[in-house]
Order: C-alpha cells, then sequence, then structure tokens
C-alpha cells in the first residue's frame, strides 16, 4: 500500500511543539526523522517540494569525500566514510555501490603516485570497511573497461568503489519515516515571520501556499534548517545578523550513456578540480562546478558557460562519446550553504556547523 503523507495544516495549528524544523532538504528531514523517533512532538514546513532545494540537485552520491583528501580534511573523510556504510545498510534499496575508474594522464595536477597514496589513505579512512579495496591498474586495463578515452598521455589509473543514492527519494523516506512515527510535515507552507516571546523565537507565522491563508506555528524550539535560504529566515528574527553563508552553484548536465558501467573521476584542466561522469538511469550525469553565487537563491539556474565548461572538459577525456552541447538532454543547478569563511570555492569547509541563537 505505501505510505500516504497528509498535509496536516489542522495539526500545525492546533498543537504547540516541541521542535519546528524550517526546510524539507535531507538536513530538516533527517532532524524531524530523529527528533520524532526520540519522542519528541515535531513538525517541518517545506515551502517548495521536500527535497526541492540543494537535495534534490547532488550528484546522486554517497560518497566518502575522496577530494577532501587534500584538504587533508580527515575527520569530515572519516565521517563520511562511517554514514555510507551506515545507509547501505539502512537503506539499500536507495544506495547501493558503484565502481569509479581514474585515469592518469601526463600533465595532470593529480599524478599516479598522488593518487595511489590517496586511494590507501581513503581505504584506510574506510577503515578497510569499503565496498571493495582500490587497485592501481595499466593504461591497457582502463582502457579495456572503458574504450572511449582519450587514450594520448595515458599512465593508467586506479579502481574505487563509492556509493550511488537516488536523492530525493532518500530525503522523502525521511519524511514518511518521520510521520510514521508521529511527526507533523507540511510541503508548499512557507515561513513568512518568526512569531518572537521575550527573547526568544516561539514559532513561525506560515502561508500555506496552496490556499493561500496564513497560520500560526508554536514551539518550543525552532531549527533553521533552510540551507540556502538560512540568512533569509534568521534575518527575520529581527536579529540583525551578519551573513553566515557563502553559497557556491553547483550544475551538472544529463547527456547520453558515455561509459561501460564505470563512474569516472577526472580532473578538469582548465581549474584543476575533480569533476565526475556517473551513469544514470541509462544516461550519463557530467558535474559539477563549484562558483560563488550571490543571487537569490530561488532564481539558480545553469549558465551557457557552467554547461560548456563541463561539456568541454567532458569531451576532453571522452572523444569518442556524444558530449556536444545538441546531446544535452537536461541540466540542472544548486547551490551549497557553505559556510562564509576567505579562500576560493572548492577550498570552502563542507563540515556542518550548528549555531544558537
Amino acid at each position: 500500500g505505501g505510505l500516504r503523507l497528509k498535509r496536516e495544516i489542522q495539526r500545525l495549528t492546533s498543537e504547540t511543539f516541541d521542535l519546528l524544523i524550517i526546510g524539507g532538504g535531507i538536513n530538516g528531514c533527517g532532524i524531524l526523522r530523529d527528533a520524532a523517533l526520540r519522542g519528541y512532538r515535531a513538525a517541518l514546513v517545506e515551502k517548495g517540494d521536500f527535497a526541492s532545494g540543494t537535495s534534490s540537485k547532488t550528484s546522486k552520491l554517497v560518497h566518502g569525500g575522496l577530494r577532501y583528501l587534500e584538504q587533508m580534511e580527515l575527520g569530515l573523510v572519516f565521517e563520511s566514510c562511517r554514514e555510507r556504510r551506515t545507509l547501505l545498510s539502512i537503506a539499500p534499496h536507495l544506495v547501493h555501490p558503484l565502481p569509479f575508474l581514474i585515469p592518469v594522464y601526463k600533465g595532470d595536477a593529480r599524478g599516479r603516485t598522488i593518487i595511489h597514496a590517496g586511494m590507501i589513505l581513503y581505504d584506510m579512512l574506510a577503515l578497510f570497511r569499503n565496498v571493495e579495496r582500490h587497485r592501481m591498474v595499466s593504461s591497457q586495463d582502463v582502457l579495456k573497461a572503458e574504450p572511449d578515452l582519450e587514450r594520448a598521455g595515458l599512465q593508467g589509473g586506479a579502481v574505487y568503489y563509492d556509493c550511488q543514492m537516488d536523492d530525493a527519494r532518500l530525503c522523502l523516506e525521511n519524511v514518511l519515516s518521520a510521520a510514521e512515527a508521529g511527526a507533523a510535515a507540511v510541503n508548499y507552507a512557507e515561513v513568512i515571520s518568526l512569531i518572537r516571546s521575550g527573547e526568544r523565537v516561539a514559532g513561525a507565522v506560515v502561508k500555506d501556499l496552496l490556499s493561500g491563508r496564513t497560520f500560526e506555528v508554536m514551539a518550543g524550539k525552532v531549527i533553521n534548517a533552510s540551507g540556502p535560504w538560512i540568512d533569509r529566515i534568521s534575518n527575520m528574527g529581527s536579529l540583525k545578523i551578519t551573513p553566515r553563508l557563502r553559497p557556491t552553484k553547483g550544475v551538472h548536465i544529463m547527456v547520453p550513456g558515455s561509459t561501460r558501467g564505470h563512474a569516472l573521476l577526472i580532473s578538469a584542466r582548465r581549474d584543476n578540480r575533480i569533476f565526475f561522469v556517473i551513469p544514470y538511469q541509462g544516461y550519463s550525469l557530467v558535474g559539477t562546478t563549484d562558483t560563488f553565487y550571490t543571487g537569490d537563491p530561488d532564481q539558480v539556474t545553469p549558465s551557457p558557460e557552467d554547461i560548456a565548461y563541463l561539456i568541454e572538459e567532458g569531451r576532453r577525456v571522452l572523444p569518442g562519446a556524444k558530449l556536444y552541447r545538441e546531446h544535452v538532454i537536461a541540466s540542472f543547478a544548486g547551490l551549497r550553504p557553505l559556510v562564509a569563511e576567505p579562500g576560493q570555492p572548492s577550498e570552502l569547509s563542507r563540515s556542518h556547523v550548528i549555531y544558537e541563537e
């Protein structure tokens, strides 16, 4: 039969909750489920559909964060590998292993020695409980696995395992599980202001975007899990807060299937960033970009330059694949809600930060 989620607006207005969560992305939905399973009276409101922001604009990977090794973010890699193992065991219908091939070319910023050292460290941080251990392979083996790869300058490669997921569904199943445990979750319900009681925030004024009517939700604690919209929500509390975010935009394109079943991890020549070509539902997902974004989070879209960058870099390594502008079936863009700090987009920390105010 499957679970159906009721839009329990009546319940939002009639109960006082322990927790009100703003934002129905993976963080908000995960917090809602956790709170409901611990017996808290918890509610969540989301102004769009669940997972409609960053949580459905991902590379569809639950990865251990291989590229964070370069920034020596070892704690983050260890945590990611542990979480990946947990998700593999609790949601095997949504998270499954995927082999990754890293072709190494003459002139790449990361040579065979660096890649090999990184792979050993990666397996160690996964406590050698990765899906399978990495292996270094010859250029002949690389081409046997993926014959459409560029041959000139190929020096060999590495194979390792990570996991692929259905991102929006994983988010939605957290909502369904939370509702089953007694939580109230309502989409198309936008917070238009916060309700203050003395020094603290005691709830929110919410607009039902389907009926147009406005109502109040009262709660002991309010959690702002709105991702790229965090600063906007914080400012509603009339606490004049310095902007906390420095969002970066990530763009992906979908093209006809370009590999023989491996995901490819490739160093871009233009800026040495890592990007992926990933088999996904019979197509290939190519991404991602990482550029600062200062516009309205509701208006984020792929620019022609973003798409050109992905096509050009993808075609350099896969000259035999269908990677021209006319082959792009779809493109999408999302924002990483990164915490403001100095540095280039790819250098900003991907760790979580919790503020209390």
